[in-house]
């Protein structure tokens, strides 16, 4: 066999087994939502994974009608007694951000965890995909604040849909991307608008449009914040999904329970703003270039997507041009954050 047909083989196998572990739980739940205009079913075999792997989604539920766009099969080893085939290539074989260097294929994708071992598997040409973890307890954090985030990116591929390392808010009407290295605010700005009239998308992972007139469409209720700066935020604390474990973890948001009425699906992008943290109590708003705005978004966004490459740097390359990018000087004064986006978009 060459390296390219075991793969398919494996991906098979798979398959096979996730079905059998179907079988044998006699189990199955599904569950639908409405992503990017798509419609996405989940299978579960078994229901260990669903309250780790459907909150952050519940904002897109969504009742089943006719066949889904794309089928996800979720399963984890533990619960359901079935082993997952061994998959025909090593640790060595996979890069930084998890994707197989070995396997090169238009239609079949693969990545692995390293940290937790989960395994997310799609084949674009059935519309099918495939997430398995050795047990539900070794779900991260940041899975259940962004779950199968990798398979929701590659499938959009090709589709004029790009999975972007960004917050957003706004209204109806028109909003904003919130985008940043790391640290630089956006979680901590996204979160700030939902005591405001603004509406949230979200706070670090968004799904943009980025064809004639540009659009955000939400992936996630969730928001997450560095367990030093929860105070901040004292009546976020009713949504925080894991305050047992935040020696070690970052503090998760589920948002959709708690401020069901300030999350809202998407809207048109208005504009672009690079986030920069002064130390200086106002907020403020300077204009930058394209350039600079490609060089916020870019490097995170193609650095955490497994398979991200050309094609996700020129759809984020386009959406750079197609609307003004502006550089926002966030202050210590969190108040300052959205009355600073909404007199911008009240004045467009």
């Amino acid at each position: 066999m060459t390296p390219d047909s075991k793969a398919i083989t494996f991906f098979r196998s798979a398959f096979e087994a996730f079905q059998r572990a179907e079988r044998d739980m006699k189990i199955t739940v599904d569950r639908f939502y409405s992503i990017g205009g798509y419609s996405i079913r989940l299978r579960f075999a078994g229901s260990a994974l669903v309250p780790l792997m459907t909150p952050a989604l519940e904002h897109l539920a969504t009742t089943h009608h006719g066949s889904p766009s794309l089928t996800i099969c979720l399963w984890d080893s533990e619960s359901t007694g079935t082993v997952m085939p061994a998959p025909p290539w090593s640790l060595e074989d996979y890069s930084a951000r998890g994707e197989v260097q070995a396997h090169d294929d238009d239609r079949y994708f693969a990545a692995c965890h390293k940290g937790s071992g989960a395994l997310s598997i799609l084949d674009r040409s059935a519309g099918s995909a495939l997430w398995w973890i050795r047990r539900a307890s070794l779900v991260p954090f940041y899975e259940t604040g962004a779950p199968l985030l990798t398979i929701l990116h590659w499938w959009m591929l090709g589709r004029g849909l790009q999975v972007v390392h960004a917050g957003a808010v706004g209204t109806p009407e028109a909003g904003v991307l919130l985008v940043g290295r790391g640290g630089s605010g956006k979680s901590t700005a996204s979160l700030a608008c939902l005591g405001s009239e603004l509406l949230y998308v979200g706070d670090d992972y968004c799904l943009v449009r980025t064809a004639s007139d540009p659009f955000v469409f939400s992936l996630y209720n969730s928001g997450k914040l560095d367990p030093d700066q929860i105070k901040k935020f004292p009546d976020l604390t009713s949504a925080a999904n894991n305050t047992d474990r935040i020696a070690t973890e970052k503090v998760l948001f589920l948002l959709s329970r708690h401020y069901s009425s300030k999350i809202i699906r998407g809207f048109p992008i208005r504009a672009i703003f690079v986030l920069r943290i002064t130390g200086r109590p106002e907020t403020t708003l300077s204009a930058i270039s394209a350039g600079a705005a490609l060089r916020a978004v870019a490097p995170n966004t193609l650095f955490q997507l497994p398979h991200a490459g050309r094609s996700t740097f020129h759809e984020i390359a386009a959406l750079s041009k197609q609307v003004p990018c502006y550089q926002l000087n966030v202050g210590s004064e969190l108040q300052g954050i959205p009355e600073v986006i909404l007199n911008f978009l009240s004045d467009g």
